[in-house]
């Protein structure tokens, strides 16, 4: 046989096999189209997620001035608490006994200190719970990006065989597409909730933080209290300044 003659033959078969192959050639045609939209929708899951994350970082600066603010108050009026009971001690007339007043001072020094300890404990408390809440967020923020990174582009071909059945992977193909046709828009909805509930558990740390703080200068007003009845009592002090006397001329 000529080579011409087997050539002749060659392309009716090789026609034939390209014909009976075309659908599995259309499966790639539609892995191809599908494969974009994955894309697009991934950019636009990640630029949500982006979005989420940097309203909850600004959430988190503002619990953080939130806290530091209580902080810093409370700071404050320790020190001026602790600063009305000293200046009581510290105009006593020289006829108090000045042994039983640094008895009160230390007493007032030491349970300063003892808020302090109150306030540590609170502050890390605080710390704690932040830490848990914050990575519980990030891990949801973590997983909801993961749905939509592609992994299932290629999950259509488990079980398949492209040239023994292309229908079937058409059929999935097709499905997978139908769905990816729209952007998944439910995301911001569901974002803003998190953000909404994140917010929240934070405000319930800040309350939290502030009530532990109230308590803490609670029991330092007492024994404050106590120091000031001390002064009066113990000491023989006196606890107002004395008013000075006017002697009008005659």
């Amino acid at each position: 046989m000529s080579v011409k003659a087997v050539f002749v033959l060659l392309v009716p078969l090789f026609g034939l096999a390209l014909a009976q192959r075309e659908p599995s050639l259309e499966v790639m045609s539609a892995l191809k189209e599908l494969q974009p939209r994955y894309r697009e929708i991934q950019d636009y899951a990640i630029n949500q997620l982006t979005e989420a994350r940097l309203n909850s970082s600004q959430v988190i600066f503002n619990f953080h001035t939130d806290v530091l603010t209580s902080k810093d108050q409370y700071v404050r009026n320790t020190i001026e608490e602790e600063l009305g009971v000293l200046m009581i001690l510290d105009r006593q007339p020289e006829t108090v006994d000045r042994t039983c007043l640094g008895f009160v001072r230390s007493s007032v020094d030491m349970n300063v200190n003892l808020v302090g300890v109150s306030y540590t404990n609170c502050i890390v408390r605080v710390d704690d719970s932040l830490a848990g809440i914050v990575s519980e967020f990030y891990k949801t923020i973590q997983q909801d990006e993961s749905q939509y990174t592609g992994s299932g582009l290629f999950g259509v071909f488990r079980g398949e065989n492209i040239f023994h059945a292309p229908a079937e992977l058409m059929k999935k193909l097709s499905e997978k597409l139908e769905e990816l046709r729209e952007n998944p828009t439910f995301i911001v909805t569901e974002l803003f909730d998190m953000i909404v509930e994140f917010e929240q558990e934070l405000k319930e740390v800040k309350t939290g933080y502030d009530e532990c703080l109230e308590d803490g200068m609670q029991l330092l007003r007492s024994v404050l209290e106590i120091a000031r009845t001390q002064v009066a009592q113990v000491c023989l002090g006196q606890l107002e300044e004395p008013i000075p006397t006017t002697t009008v001329a005659a």
